[in-house]
């Protein structure tokens, strides 16, 4: 996807703002509602101060720190390693907004619908959100360590990441998601995804968001779609002509999936080029901003050489997957 912070000169023209109606404000929206998966884990934001981890407990049996206590000594926890801690620290990503002093003198009429200081805003919110778009999926800690912890470390049964957040997948299988990476033929694909969609499905609840790419898309609703037409007449009134319903729930194509990637069990094979099917259990997955920086404006700085204005747009903020082994993802090949 192309960086939209490039697109400052379209409105310092004033042309849409003053005289076409340029409306701000809906930038952002309007051009993620392809991006799907980004719509989804906005749903799920939370905003948190201080460090980010995770723990989660290997031993399910009896705590060593179990002791009788009155209440004058000291309460030992020295024993902590049946604890694994995953901790996971804030990423930043930033923008500069600059804007020329004269454009924001002319901006400052009766006739301007719309304040140019926001539509700028916008464009660069909009950057660094498509920027986060494809680091939810691609990010991996140990190749991109500036990039947030994506999908492609936290899903995954150490073939791509042998690690999250640090955590070895080899010694705690905690950590570890459901994952096929053979899938390689069209014919046992949909057996293969309901058998990975149930081995995911702890403790009653299954994954509930579905994304892919393009070719992965139309290879599923090639062997679908005549089943649900039959069994459901009303699919196309109900989630449009063009979805799929995967156990009842939408199938979403969505362009920053990888696709034409090798496989992760055979890199560099040569032919073998597939895509990527992702199984989400949305309760399971956090997208964390710290509210001091959630897309936070700076201070404006006098340009010592030329005549503008610049602030830094600063955000922080982290993917956490509380249950990885809720969660799969199918490499395909061929389609």
């Amino acid at each position: 996807m192309p960086d939209y912070s490039g697109s400052y000169a379209y409105l310092n023209t004033l042309q849409s703002i003053v005289r076409e109606g340029f409306v701000t404000k809906a930038i952002v929206d309007t051009f993620f509602t392809s991006q799907r998966f980004f719509q989804e884990i906005r749903d799920l934001v939370d905003t948190v101060n201080g460090s980010l981890a995770l723990t989660w407990p290997i031993n399910i049996g009896k705590s060593s720190n179990t002791i009788a206590f009155t209440g004058g000594q000291a309460l030992p926890a020295n024993t902590l390693d049946t604890f694994v801690r995953a901790s996971l620290p804030w990423k930043y990503y930033a923008d500069a907004l600059a804007l020329n002093i004269t454009d924001l003198q002319q901006a400052d009429s009766p006739e301007a619908i719309a304040s140019l200081v926001d539509s700028q805003l916008d464009i660069v919110k909009m950057s660094i959100a498509d920027r986060l778009a494809g680091d939810f999926i691609t990010s991996t800690q140990a190749l991109y360590p500036l990039q947030l912890n994506g999908l492609a470390e936290a899903v995954d049964d150490g073939t791509v990441a042998p690690t999250y957040a640090g955590i070895p997948r080899g010694v705690y299988a905690t950590w570890k998601a459901v994952v096929n990476y053979g899938v390689l033929t069209a014919a046992n694909l949909i057996q293969t995804l309901y058998a990975m969609d149930l081995q995911a499905s702890i403790d009653g609840h299954r994954p509930n968001f579905y994304a892919t790419t393009r070719t992965v898309f139309a290879a599923i609703q090639n062997a679908l779609t005549s089943i649900d037409r039959y069994n459901q007449p009303d699919m196309q009134r109900t989630v449009g002509g063009y979805d799929v319903v995967f156990n009842g729930t939408p199938v979403v194509w969505d362009p920053h999936v990888p696709a034409g990637v090798a496989s992760p069990v055979t890199p560099g094979s040569g032919s073998n080029s597939g895509a990527y099917f992702y199984g989400i259990n949305r309760s399971t997955i956090k997208y964390v901003a710290d509210p001091k920086m959630n897309f936070h404006l700076g201070d404006w700085l006098i340009s010592t050489t030329t005549a503008q204005v610049i602030a830094r747009i600063l955000h922080a903020s982290n993917l956490t997957v509380l249950r990885p082994p809720s969660n799969f993802v199918a490499w395909c090949q061929g389609y």
